[in-house]
C-alpha cells in the first residue's frame, strides 16, 4: 500500500516538475489505469497474504490441538497400564 502511496506521489511530482510533459486526455488515463492497476495489485497481493497467513494459523492450532490429544491418549494408556499392573 505504501508503494502505491509512493507512486501516486511521484506521478503528481513530476507532472508539476516536469513542464514539458502535455496533460491531455491520453496522459490522464494512462496515469490513471497505471494507477488503479498497481492498486488492484497491491490488494490482491494483500489479501492473498492475509488468507495464506490465516490458513498457517490454522494449521498450527490443528497441530497443537492433535498433539494435545496424543498426549492425552498416552497419558490414558500409561494409567490404563499402571492400574492394570496392580
Amino acid at each position: 500500500m505504501v508503494d502505491v502511496l509512493k507512486s501516486i506521489l511521484q506521478v503528481f511530482f513530476g507532472l508539476f516538475v516536469f513542464d514539458r510533459l502535455s496533460i491531455n486526455l491520453h496522459t490522464v488515463i494512462g496515469i490513471a489505469l497505471s494507477l488503479i492497476g498497481g492498486t488492484i495489485f497491491s490488494y490482491l497481493e494483500y489479501t492473498d497474504k492475509q488468507k495464506k497467513s490465516i490458513i498457517s494459523m490454522q494449521n498450527i492450532h490443528d497441530d497443537e490441538a492433535q498433539n494435545q490429544q496424543n498426549i492425552n491418549t498416552q497419558e490414558i494408556t500409561s494409567n490404563s497400564e499402571k492400574f492394570l499392573d496392580v
